[in-house]
């Protein structure tokens, strides 16, 4: 019995013509599903797997069922069904995630949320704790050594100050057989010393620890987020890994307006990069556009004081607010455009504190290829600088130092 079927190039479900049959047998159930699957019938396979898995299966005929029922779901684009059948597939029945990692007929699942999260329940996958706790660590890789080191050395510091004490003690009542003072003095000052110098160091590399925890929390909460890239379809920005450095820049429409304009000379030399953009309209308001309207409610009172002699310049129009009317040029490679807008504000609201910026202020985050937060600011990003900082996707440099970079 096998755990994958042969792949399908077709998405598109069709109604089976065949009359439906009521499988005897576990087994007769998942060849009968598989012959439907190959034929593009999903609907009636979906059934003929569900059935299979209410016939009494063994072990294996259980796993090919349910494996296979997640690869319908998946071509129905039943995501949530498919990520927890691929769960149960690999937990309960052994299959071995690498199947459904390389398996065509889930690649649409592979760039959904709930495939992220299914990777995180599933026996062989990364939990999302252990992730930020393993790019923390990658920030700084001897920190856990200095951290062992330091929580030891002041232990021992501690320990020695405690007899120290003691002795000190002693020495202060005196009499017969007491330490002497000066050695006892000198040795709690030491050992104090040591204390309060071994404490500083570890909690200095702690709370630097817990900072990128938070980053990296950040970073990959910023790869959940989703990104439009049709009528019908949404991918996490993290698909985007490995193949491009977005910039999000978030503001008042006015704002991304100037940004892009600015990019425009730029744009051939970033792209080579793989630098995109993600529009992000957080307010269609904007100081050079109340200015504007301002003067030209000047120049209305203006000419209404002329009495006719002379007419008022009409309005500037106001911008649009509108997330689709922002972007100047309509090139998919260069501008991402981002879903679920709710989910995007929130996030840039998180980053504004952990930066200090206040919630008003623009704002472009510069992201690299693994994920990670390089470059944060206020205004125009500054993509003449830009061309000189980041190599092009395909240098070596780019293969050997993409993703180390800090927040500023």
């Amino acid at each position: 019995m096998q755990d994958q079927k042969a792949s399908s190039s077709s998405s598109n479900a069709t109604t089976s013509t065949a009359p439906s049959v009521t499988p005897k047998s576990a087994r007769e159930a998942v060849e009968r599903g598989q012959q439907s699957f190959d034929r593009k019938e999903y609907a009636e396979a979906l059934r003929l797997f569900k059935a299979a898995l209410d016939l009494r299966p063994n072990n294996d005929e259980a796993r090919a069922a349910l494996y296979n029922k997640a690869c319908a779901h998946a071509r129905l684009k039943n995501w949530q069904e498919a990520a927890d059948d691929v769960v149960r597939a690999v937990n309960d029945y052994g299959l071995k995630l690498e199947v459904a990692v390389k398996d065509p007929d889930l690649r649409a699942l592979r760039e959904r949320r709930e495939w992220l999260d299914a990777l995180e329940k599933a026996k062989g996958g990364v939990s999302n704790r252990a992730l930020v706790g393993a790019r923390a660590e990658a920030k700084a890789p001897f920190r856990l050594a200095r951290l062992f080191t330091f929580g030891g050395l002041g232990a021992g510091a501690a320990l020695g100050l405690a007899v120290i004490v003691g002795r000190l003690i002693a020495a202060l009542k005196g009499g017969e057989g007491a330490p002497e003072l000066t050695e006892s003095l000198l040795n709690f000052t030491i050992n104090a010393a040591a204390l309060a110098a071994f404490s500083w160091l570890f909690s200095r590399d702690y709370q630097a620890a817990e900072k990128d925890k938070r980053m990296v929390d950040r970073e990959e909460a910023l790869g959940r987020l989703l990104v439009q890239m049709g009528a019908d379809r949404e991918v996490p920005l993290a698909s985007f890994r490995g193949a491009a450095r977005p910039v999000l820049l978030a503001g008042s429409s006015g704002y991304i307006s100037r940004a892009l304009k600015a990019s425009e000379l730029h744009r051939t030399e970033l792209r080579l990069r793989g630098i995109s953009v993600i529009p992000l309209v957080l307010s269609s308001k904007d100081p050079s556009e109340k200015l504007r309207a301002l003067k030209a409610e000047f120049r209305k009172e203006a000419g209404d004081k002329g009495k006719g002699f002379g007419r008022a310049e009409p309005a500037a129009p106001a911008s649009s607010s509108g997330q689709q009317k922002v972007v100047l040029k309509q090139d998919k490679k260069w501008e991402l455009r981002p879903a679920a807008t709710r989910e995007w504000e929130a996030w840039t609201q998180e980053q504004r504190k952990a930066a200090g910026i206040k919630e008003d202020d623009d704002l472009y985050v510069q992201i690299q290829l693994d994920g990670s937060v390089r470059r944060s600011g206020l205004g125009i990003p500054p993509w003449d600088r830009w061309l000189d900082d980041i190599p092009e996707l395909d240098s070596l440099q780019t293969r050997l130092t993409d993703g180390i970079g800090t927040s500023n």
